[in-house]
């Protein structure tokens, strides 16, 4: 009778030790993830689950090498020596094809790998994408602003890191106009090969006259695109001047643009995907949504009342001050134009007003504004980034 209770007790101070050590290791995988990925559209660390057993299996998957290493690290301190099921991407069955090309004039990149979910950003043709794995026919990618989502295999080109660079380092020339084509012949009454918008980046092949012949980045389609269309990249981003004057000027020129929850493109934006937009055009990456832009550039000390210190050009934000029962919730996001006037994508791109008594006064939008900051003038700090300050435009033909 002694043996089976001693028997008995071994086994209930193993289980304790067992559902302890699960736990620990649970608490150490949410201090990793808050320490590596804390904001999940920009970085991947997810532990699916830890599963009972002798030893603890983890599994999961993460894009970040120096994160996993400290996961198994902090275990090992525990004492906790677990079955090592966590994935590090790029998968394997990508056959080293990590990066790819935009090769539609806009794509759509989706929340969950299929064409029926949520639309979480676009990418404009030419625009480069890590690529992290597979499921069916779409791609776990992650765009220049480092922000993930699912993209449709037939969007893209995919590329191996050599095949990248030289992607990057080729001629390359900007689309500077929306909604404009690309033809088969010389002769704008031919046959259009694509639509093309502002931002969308081509390869050229050959000047010819009026048009230049175009490498699409797919390497399988090539078209003429009139002169006046298109820049040489590297003289593009040279000429990039981001003053308010500038930026105002890209952004009243999408005036009356469609609403388009994800859309960061002239065929539809959201509120952030305007404001992302009209930077792009003038030179600078913003981060990709509302509550993320509110993190970079300069704080402007500002009150409803007033609009003091506010200058043409600043960023607006709106949504739901932090109380002691809940976190703050930036939604919304807005150009300030000067003279309380405010321009933004909701239900279209259009001009109101936060001043009492004005005709075009929105009450609701100055009832929750949180706080405005400075994004011109920052540039190459506070989180403000040049597009020459990225690695997809360091490489030189």
């Amino acid at each position: 009778m002694s043996r089976i209770v001693f028997l008995l007790s071994l086994l209930a101070m193993f289980g304790c030790q067992q559902k302890y050590q699960l736990q620990r290791a649970e608490q150490i995988a949410e201090e990793t993830r808050l320490a590596f990925a804390p904001d999940k559209r920009v970085a991947l660390f997810r532990i699916d689950s830890l599963q009972k057993g002798k030893p603890i299996v983890a599994m999961g998957e993460t894009n970040l090498p120096e994160a996993k290493q400290f996961f198994f690290e902090k275990l090992k301190q525990e004492g906790i020596i677990p079955t090592d099921r966590l994935e590090l991407l790029p998968a394997a069955d990508l056959n080293g094809k990590h990066f790819g090309v935009v090769n539609v004039s806009v794509c759509n990149i989706r929340s969950e790998p299929r064409h029926s979910a949520e639309l979480a950003t676009q990418a404009l043709m030419g625009s480069s994408l890590r690529v992290w794995k597979k499921n069916g026919d779409f791609y776990l990618v992650q765009t220049t602003d480092d922000y993930f989502g699912w993209l449709d295999g037939g969007a893209f080109k995919p590329m191996n890191k050599v095949e990248h660079e030289q992607w990057l380092s080729s001629r390359l020339a900007i689309i500077t106009l929306d909604n404009v084509y690309a033809f088969e012949r010389k002769d704008q009454k031919s046959a259009k090969v694509t639509d093309l918008m502002a931002g969308n980046i081509v390869q050229i092949v050959e000047n010819q006259g009026d048009f230049t012949l175009v490498a699409l980045p797919d390497a399988i389609r090539f078209c003429f695109v009139p002169n006046q269309f298109l820049t040489p990249l590297s003289d593009w981003l040279k000429s990039r001047n981001p003053t308010a004057e500038n930026i105002l000027v890209t952004a009243k020129e999408m005036m009356g643009r469609p609403y388009l929850w994800g859309g960061t493109s002239g065929k539809g934006m959201d509120c952030s995907g305007f404001t992302k937009m009209a930077f792009l055009l003038n030179g600078i990456q913003l981060p990709r949504d509302a509550s993320q832009q509110v993190n970079v550039g300069a704080l402007v000390d500002t009150d409803t009342a007033t609009l003091k210190n506010l200058l043409p050009g600043d960023l607006l934000f709106f949504g739901r001050p932090a109380t002691p029962e809940k976190k703050e919730r930036v939604s919304h996001v807005a150009f300030y134009l000067g003279d309380g006037k405010i321009i933004h994508a909701s239900d279209r791109v259009k001009i109101e007003s936060l001043r009492r008594g004005e005709p075009d006064f929105v009450p609701n939008r100055l009832a929750s504004f949180i706080r405005a900051k400075r994004i011109i003038g920052q540039e190459g700090k506070n989180g403000v980034l040049r597009l020459t300050d990225l690695p997809y435009f360091q490489f030189k033909p």
